[in-house]
């Protein structure tokens, strides 16, 4: 095994997960320090693999090149919590949390200004020691009020398919109740 290059290891292991013909696939950073040309090989294999066999898949990665190829729906968590789901197209188009707002304009994008830099999000991911009461993002959300502080929102819909797990509306800058 030592002797396979890393997009083998890979193929391997996804043929040993399947072996047993399972019903779901669990995939945890499946494509993480593969060049792309070999991430996408993976990723097609895996979205034939999935409408071959009629299986559903969980696809952990941080990669939103990756998910933007292959699933149909995203769920994105921040500190241990579901922050945001919703269809893959509505979410890239209609982000509704700050924190998704902050990785989809951490992306490289080539349709931008080569000159332009890229968002980062202001302060550190929080320590999860133990489960927050409140929301775990407030602390480097720009929209946070007072209640961010004090509770933890719960996941509403907001449009067809669409939830968020925020007190602000991010679009008009606005308390969503």
């Amino acid at each position: 095994p030592h002797q396979f290059s890393g997009g083998m290891r890979q193929r391997v292991m996804i043929a040993m997960a399947l072996a047993c013909s399972p019903q779901i696939l669990i995939a945890d950073e499946p494509t993480t320090a593969l060049d792309v040309t070999i991430q996408a090989q993976i990723t097609d294999l895996v979205k034939r693999l999935r409408n071959e066999l009629g299986m559903a898949i969980i696809w952990i990665t941080h990669d939103l090149g990756v998910v933007a190829r292959l699933v149909e729906r995203v769920i994105v968590m921040y500190g241990g919590f579901i922050i945001e789901e919703s269809g893959v197209k509505d979410l890239y188009a209609n982000p509704q949390h700050p924190y998704t707002i902050g990785l989809l304009g951490s992306l490289p994008r080539l349709d931008l200004d080569q000159r332009q830099r890229l968002v980062s999000i202001d302060g550190l991911p929080p320590m999860l020691f133990q489960k927050p009461a409140a929301c775990p993002f407030a602390p480097r959300c720009k929209w946070a009020m007072e209640r961010c502080w004090q509770e933890n929102p719960a996941l509403e819909e907001v449009g067809p398919g669409h939830k968020v797990a925020c007190w602000v509306d991010v679009k008009s800058g606005r308390n969503r109740e």
